[in-house]
């Protein structure tokens, strides 16, 4: 089916005369990292900054490792990835359904589609230089790659409900987990790629530099790949763990410096740690010991650390943007215990190095984010003795959910211990997208042990936004007498997952 070549100009010069209109609001930041900024059809420019609009006729540009969110006025997501430019040519909701036409400009976003896309599909478009994407109900990824960065073109793929992609050359419809492909080279027809391209496996940031050629046939493998790689392709499960070391690095006299993000100070840290890999997430919990056969998050752009095999957390070495940063703190027996945690984009691993799973014997997997939070351990002698209801929050990481930047919070969570056993864990988020997820342990009734609960974890059943939610959690008690505990979890349902970490007290 072919489209005329008439159409996208119709739609650019519609474009055009929307924006000379007055400005009208068609939006709000609902968070941002790093720096991101507006800029005016008229060439004025502002930073932009959570809570604040964004308005019709305006671009949204991120930097190298930032990355924002907005909440339309129809109720729609869109995330704006690192190194991108998005025009808001129109987006007005109206008692019809209202209209939105998006220009990407560069680089890559994710839209999960609001009350227009629902109400009237026909007037829901994203567009870029040569090409056009319409929706069925939909969350979609699009990426439009510049010529000297890759094989230039536009990207779209789905993860739930479907789109079409439109260049002069015909249409391709996608559906979910497919990612089509519209060449800039003249007369190409829009294809079906047989995988995802890498550089849209790991966001942020994106790797536009490792795309190959795309092949012309009506599936065309993923570029940058010898052969068709589908999405879950060599991908742990969920809940594996004994993770082997696949880098290391040092500080200059052979230990770890623990005077930055996470340590206090400290010789020893209790640790939990989680990360999102697509649509599949995994968390755990670590002991951080000043030690050279150990590694630690270093808390800047090029040293994201990892411990030893036996504490089970690697990640691969930097550049590793620092997404998100935060920490709280409570008195225990006089002293005060720093909780800090950080949030990274790990999506960018150099030299080629991915996680790997030790009994996995795949290429491994490179997450879009991975957070970590630590804090002063509790003495072993002291954790028998433990018992209380932790259910003051201290501090907590925003809610990572699949490929999008993190977001949401966590609404409330519950940990009783009894005579240095678990036996009650209850956690409740909300994530960027506002979607609401509980999760807690049937099985902890009888006792956990404490050691179980930092190595093995416990499972976990809830909800989800789509139904039943199962996952994992892990934790530590922290602080001299073991007045906190600090926690990771990960929940996930049919199509939908999350991850974070938090700190509560007694």
């Amino acid at each position: 089916m072919s489209i005329q070549k008439g159409t996208l100009v119709g739609l650019m010069l519609f474009s055009v005369a929307i924006g000379a209109q007055a400005s009208v609001e068609a939006g709000r930041v609902q968070f941002v990292f790093g720096k991101a900024h507006a800029i005016a059809q008229g060439g004025g420019q502002r930073e932009l900054a959570k809570a604040g609009p964004v308005y019709e006729g305006e671009t949204i540009v991120t930097g190298p490792i930032a990355s924002l969110q907005l909440r339309m006025v129809d109720k729609a997501i869109i995330a704006v990835r690192p190194n991108s430019s998005v025009q808001i040519d129109t987006y007005r909701l109206a008692d019809s359904g209202g209209s939105a036409l998006l220009h990407l400009v560069e680089g890559s976003m994710r839209s999960v589609t609001g009350l227009i896309g629902q109400r009237n599909k026909n007037n829901y478009r994203v567009i870029t230089k040569g090409a056009s994407m319409g929706i069925r109900g939909t969350d979609h990824e699009a990426a439009y790659v510049l010529p000297g960065r890759g094989e230039p073109g536009t990207y779209d793929k789905v993860n739930t409900g479907a789109t079409f992609l439109t260049g002069p050359g015909g249409r391709v419809d996608i559906d979910p987990n497919e990612v089509g492909f519209a060449s800039e080279l003249p007369g190409a027809a829009p294809v079906l790629l047989e995988g995802v391209p890498a550089f849209m496996r790991g966001t942020p940031p994106i790797a536009l530099a490792s795309l190959g050629a795309v092949s012309q046939s009506s599936r065309a493998a993923a570029p940058g790949s010898e052969a068709p790689q589908e999405l879950a392709a060599a991908e742990p499960q969920r809940g594996e763990h004994g993770l082997e070391v696949v880098t290391s690095k040092q500080t200059a006299d052979g230990s770890v410096d623990f005077t930055g993000r996470f340590a206090g100070g400290t010789l020893r840290v209790a640790g939990v740690y989680g990360d999102m890999t697509g649509t599949l997430p995994r968390n755990g919990a670590f002991i951080a010991v000043r030690n050279p056969a150990e590694q630690f998050f270093a808390g800047n752009a090029n040293a994201l650390g990892a411990t030893d095999p036996a504490s089970k957390l690697v990640y691969t070495r930097g550049p590793v943007p620092e997404v998100a940063t935060g920490s709280g703190s409570f008195i225990d027996d006089g002293t005060t215990v720093v909780v800090n945690w950080g949030i990274y984009g790990t999506g960018a691993a150099v030299n080629g190095h991915t996680l790997k799973d030790q009994n996995t014997a795949g290429s491994g997997r490179k997450p879009n984010y991975a957070h970590l939070m630590g804090a002063l351990e509790t003495p072993a002698p002291v954790l028998a003795t433990l018992s209380g209801t932790y259910s003051t929050i201290v501090t907590s990481t925003p809610i990572i959910a699949e490929s999008l930047a993190p977001g949401g919070s966590l609404t409330s969570a519950t940990i009783v211990l009894a005579n240095g056993t678990l036996t009650q864990y209850d956690v409740a988020a909300t994530d960027a997208l506002a979607r609401n997820w509980t999760g807690g342990c049937a099985g902890c009734g009888g006792g956990v042990s404490l050691a179980s609960f930092r190595d093995s974890g416990i499972a976990l059943t809830g909800t989800g936004p789509n139904g039943a939610a199962t996952g994992q959690a892990n934790g530590q008690a922290v602080g001299p007498t073991g007045q906190g505990v600090v926690s990771s979890f990960s929940l996930q349902d049919s199509t939908a997952a999350i991850t974070g970490s938090f700190a509560v007290t007694k």
